[in-house]
């Protein structure tokens, strides 16, 4: 579906039900929130510190940030239990890291909510593994930081509705009408290269494309968990909200600036719409799914149509074959956790 510019406000503008409606007990259960030191992840983590978590995460690039957010979410709920580990997905080193802890520390996985992301769209950037940042941090880091995680939700127990994985993509996939690079022998490959996304638009786009990998990821996911597995997996779209993804964007004009502030929903209203993917009850024994306003959406027409799956299916094999090269856990995973 083509998003009009009608249907976009009815969206924004549509109220959004309280968390009390999809409100959980979370004693015993351990909960990681990626992107939480601001914005949607902050108060996402601030909800679920309400409700009694055996240990809630804070995956944050910068410790002295998610500190302050962890006092200040003990300040508002008096939460005990807060923990604040280094997660920078601008290095595929420090996912491993932090997956390697998570193993070793704690073991078992109820929810995670994928939450970090950026947006430049101020032009190329390059990580320390040579990838172009919004590719590497929106994609491929929260592709091997949900497959590193897969043996510990399997060894968590099975209580309804956990355990689940919430993917934090948005409804800018749906201005992804083709994607050219498709017509190369690897997508991501070029897509990562400094050569391409030095050309005029590409990085305009970027944004966009990292989260319809977002979507393709989680419909690929989905497909390869086992029926026997009570894992599910979901993409929500948070919608437009006064969040910092936008911090990159250099002298934003006033048009953007007023657009902004009269559709944008505060950052905690956004929040219920992850916190409604990880716990609401409509979506128990749904994966691969994508949600917007707190209810099921249909994907784009690109990621519905036959192409769309070719791609998906070949950005799949793609990615898997990349993570398998930056950590040697990877492949044993996907082997056994996966068909």
């Amino acid at each position: 579906m083509k998003l009009g510019s009608f249907y976009f406000h009815y969206l924004q503008w549509m109220p959004l039900p309280s968390v009390a409606s999809f409100k959980q007990d979370l004693t015993g259960k351990h909960v990681i929130v990626t992107g939480s030191n601001v914005g949607l992840g902050l108060e996402a983590a601030r909800h679920l510190a309400r409700m009694n978590p055996a240990k809630l995460i804070l995956g944050c690039r910068d410790l002295e940030k998610a500190e302050v957010a962890k006092e200040s979410i003990v300040k508002s709920t008096g939460c005990k239990t807060i923990e604040c580990w280094k997660l920078d997905q601008a290095d595929f080193s420090s996912v491993s890291a932090f997956a390697d802890r998570f193993e070793t520390e704690v073991g078992t996985l109820d929810l995670l909510i994928a939450n970090a992301g950026v947006s430049m769209p101020g032009g190329y950037v390059k990580t320390v593994d040579g990838w172009e940042t919004v590719l590497q941090v929106n994609h491929l880091s929260t592709a091997l930081l949900s497959i590193r995680l897969l043996p510990s939700f399997s060894k968590t127990t099975v209580s309804p509705p956990f355990p689940r994985l919430v993917i934090v993509s948005s409804d800018v996939h749906y201005w992804v009408y083709e994607l050219p690079e498709a017509q190369t022998p690897k997508i991501l490959e070029l897509l990562g290269s400094e050569e391409h996304c030095t050309q005029p638009g590409i990085m305009a786009k970027r944004y966009g494309v990292s989260k319809l990998m977002n979507v393709f990821f989680t419909r690929s996911l989905a497909e390869h968990i086992p029926k026997t597995s009570a894992l599910t997996v979901n993409a929500v779209n948070p919608g437009l909200c006064h969040s910092e993804l936008t911090r990159n964007r250099k002298n934003p004009t006033l048009k953007f600036t007023i657009w902004k502030m009269v559709n944008a929903r505060s950052t905690e209203v956004g929040s219920r719409t992850l916190l409604h993917a990880a716990l609401s009850k409509d979506m128990q024994g749904l994966s691969g799914k994508f949600t917007n306003a707190c209810a099921l959406a249909e994907e784009s027409d690109l990621v519905l149509s036959p192409e769309g799956k070719t791609m998906q299916d070949r950005i799949w094999e793609e990615t898997k074959e990349i993570l398998e090269k930056v950590d040697p856990k990877v492949k044993a995973i996907l082997g056994e956790y996966l068909v």
